[in-house]
């Protein structure tokens, strides 16, 4: 009997070693690519893109004072038609006809889908004309809680068409558009797969925010960025078959950051590494100002400075530096002289959401119990540098390839569909991946 068990178990155990673990099985200890061989996903998917209302005060949308009304117009008449409370979908009957109309949650007693046969306007109100942008495909907009839900429907392609533009110079060489619109198609890609797996709950799989991706529907579209977005069309980046979070960031201050020392993760096709030598790239320098007074009594609420003690100084520890130098803890000085450390978003609470992590403080010289912030980069350094991939494009005359290849380490172009001619679709190239 006991020779009979072990040799069940051995059996287990291989069928259990056999079994090849996917990304997304493993989505709470890696979260940063997600497997795709069963998603389906082609250049021709649809992505949900919620662009009303905003929580935050992102760019480039800003926050929505006015969350229960929105005006659509278009020079082309419009329909509204009946559609499901809780998906994305129209139902299908037509309940009328505009070419202007406002919508107010109060009155909206069933969600509906609008269909424009040319590009529509969402007028946000109490924001600037400037905020108000013209959107291709279809428009979801239902009532929750008193406020409305709008979500553009378009196909990835359209949906880049809107990305590449809002998060880059169109003017910059085309080889980075090129690498732009690959990174934004990839990140596309992971989001999409990702809310339909891990986000259910919800009828959206990416907002119209930098939290995200920027994304202004028609308003920016260019004849070059559509150029670039065309000839990469459906390729996107993998690592070991899985389509990867292709993060990036406007500017890398000099060097790119390691995950880990950013998420607490790390990520094996990102590390901290300095822009490529022999290239000039234009860096974001910039400056803040806070105050010791009020970061006193943030400390003091927070229970980290103790009473009868005052804040003296605060200061930046050794050990409170990644190895790129960027900002991941501070530490306070009180009238004791006695040193405490504290975490960085305790910091931004008073100083505000900083440009990067990439600074050093020192004192105002020319105002009592006040403190200078010094940064250089926007953004948090993983991944891509925007403003590097155009200096690489520019000044070394690198293809996106390289480029992509430079920033996103042992990562593989393969493309969304079959028949692609430059690179291999991704499909085969996972099997590829499994049988090696």
């Amino acid at each position: 009997m006991y020779d009979l068990i072990c040799k069940v178990l051995m059996v287990l155990v291989a069928l259990v070693m056999s079994i090849p673990v996917k990304a997304s099985d493993t989505y709470e200890t890696n979260k940063y690519m997600l497997d795709m061989v069963s998603a389906g996903v082609s250049s021709r998917s649809s992505v949900r893109v919620k662009v009303f209302p905003h929580d935050h005060d992102y760019k480039p949308q800003g926050f929505d004072l006015v969350r229960d009304q929105v005006k659509i117009e278009s020079e082309g008449t419009c329909q509204m038609i009946s559609a499901s409370q809780d998906k994305a979908v129209a139902t299908g009957t037509v309940l009328q006809k505009f070419k202007s109309i406002d919508i107010n949650a109060a009155s909206l007693f069933k969600a509906v889908m609008i269909r424009c046969p040319q590009p529509f306007r969402i007028v946000r109100s109490g924001m600037p004309e400037t905020s108000n942008y013209t959107y291709a495909g279809s428009l979801y907009v239902r009532a929750v809680d008193g406020a409305l839900e709008a979500i553009n429907l378009v196909d990835l392609k359209t949906y880049l068409r809107g990305v590449v533009p809002s998060e880059v110079y169109r003017d910059w060489p085309m080889e980075t558009l090129k690498t732009q619109s690959v990174a934004a198609r990839t990140y596309a890609v992971y989001h999409l797969i990702y809310a339909r797996r891990f986000a259910s709950e919800r009828i959206w799989d990416v907002d119209d925010t930098i939290a995200f991706q920027a994304y202004t529907g028609t308003t920016l579209v260019s004849d070059k960025t559509d150029l670039a977005i065309s000839s990469t069309e459906g390729q996107i980046l993998t690592f070991r078959g899985n389509v990867i979070q292709a993060f990036y960031h406007a500017d890398s201050g000099g060097q790119t950051e390691d995950a880990l020392s950013v998420w607490s993760q790390a990520i094996p096709f990102t590390v901290a590494r300095p822009e490529a030598p022999e290239v000039e790239v234009v860096k974001s320098v910039w400056e803040r100002n806070f105050s010791l007074a009020t970061m006193e009594v943030e400390l003091r609420a927070s229970g980290l400075l103790e009473k009868g003690k005052s804040l003296k100084s605060i200061v930046i520890p050794v050990v409170g530096r990644s190895p790129s130098g960027r900002v991941k803890s501070m530490a306070m000085i009180d009238s004791s002289g006695q040193h405490k450390a504290f975490p960085l978003s305790l910091f931004r609470k008073v100083a505000g959401q900083l440009p990067s992590p990439l600074f050093y403080i020192e004192k105002d010289p020319k105002l009592a119990r006040s403190m200078v912030i010094k940064g250089v980069g926007f953004g948090h350094g993983v991944g891509m540098s925007q403003q590097g991939a155009a200096a690489l494009a520019g000044q070394k005359a690198w293809d996106y390839k390289q480029i992509l290849s430079y920033y996103y380490l042992n990562t593989t172009l393969c493309s969304l569909d079959a028949g692609n001619e430059v690179v291999p679709d991704c499909k085969s190239q996972r099997m590829a991946q499994a049988n090696r």
